[in-house]
């Protein structure tokens, strides 16, 4: 495990131009119920490192005033290449570089439950590889939020109908449930031996999706996991941006350079 005093879990949050989220994201990672004996002797708590992904706006200085008052440890670093593939990948290797065991990540419009660290270690800490957890709509999204949480229950049954379609292809095309960007974890160890995130844009592919291919590849279908305790809420600003429609229809693609939308919803 990693050194007396150094936290052996990252939660990494990549960020462009978040400014009217990340403060609220970072408050709900500090106050994380991660104080058990396990959390605190042998995994030396977590620390949270954003990375800034060339934002605009005022992210990094909300960031900084966060760090110097958090009793977490708070960590900006920067990634100039544009994309999330690539601010994700560029913040799970400087965790792993500087010691972390389990890096998990959340994006800077969430909401991550008070449990949802603590849980989302759990299938990890028994052997899993990847764990992806739930998603749902922020509480103040209103209307959208139940179109939203409808959408989710629908693609349930899409993921059934997923895994019998590929059930026979190799492990790293089959498909079950999806593991999401904004609500994973993955042990070090098997993110640098399976290449980790593709460094690419949102707009170019699914980069979770990839990540799951190659988690795959390497560990079979056995080595993932969905922790449905495990619970983010996130904003809507793609589904409003998108319109159901338009919002089913990129998640959906496997290709989202073929569809012509604004990839950074901000």
């Amino acid at each position: 495990m990693a050194s007396p005093g150094t936290p052996a879990v990252a939660v990494v949050v990549p960020a462009f131009d978040e400014a009217a989220y990340i403060a609220q994201t970072l408050a709900a990672l500090q106050v994380q119920t991660f104080g058990d004996v396990v959390h605190r002797e042998v995994l030396h708590g977590f620390r949270i490192i954003v990375v800034d992904n060339n934002s605009t706006d005022e992210t990094a200085d909300i960031v900084r005033r966060a760090a110097a008052s958090s009793s977490v440890p708070i960590e900006l670093i920067t990634e100039t290449e544009p994309g999330t593939g690539c601010a994700a990948d560029t913040g799970f290797r400087h965790a792993i570089a500087t010691g972390a065991i389990y890096i998990a990540r959340t994006d800077a419009d969430t909401l991550p439950a008070p449990d949802w660290l603590s849980n989302l270690l759990v299938p990890l800490l028994e052997g899993k590889r990847l764990v992806g957890g739930r998603v749902r709509a922020r509480s103040e999204q209103g209307t959208s939020a139940a179109v939203f949480n409808a959408v989710g229950h629908l693609w349930r049954v899409g993921h059934a109908v997923e895994w019998w379609r590929t059930r026979t292809q190799p492990d790293e095309l089959r498909r079950s449930f999806a593991v999401v960007g904004n609500n994973l974890a993955v042990d070090a160890e098997m993110y640098q031996r399976c290449g980790g995130f593709p460094r690419t844009s949102i707009g170019d592919v699914d980069e979770d999706q990839v990540l799951q291919q190659r988690v795959r590849a390497v560990a079979g279908g056995r080595g993932i996991a969905l922790r449905k305790q495990a619970v983010v809420y996130t904003s809507l600003r793609r589904l409003e941006a998108y319109g159901t429609k338009g919002f089913v229809e990129w998640y959906r693609s496997d290709d989202r350079s073929t569809i012509d939308r604004d990839a950074d919803i901000r």
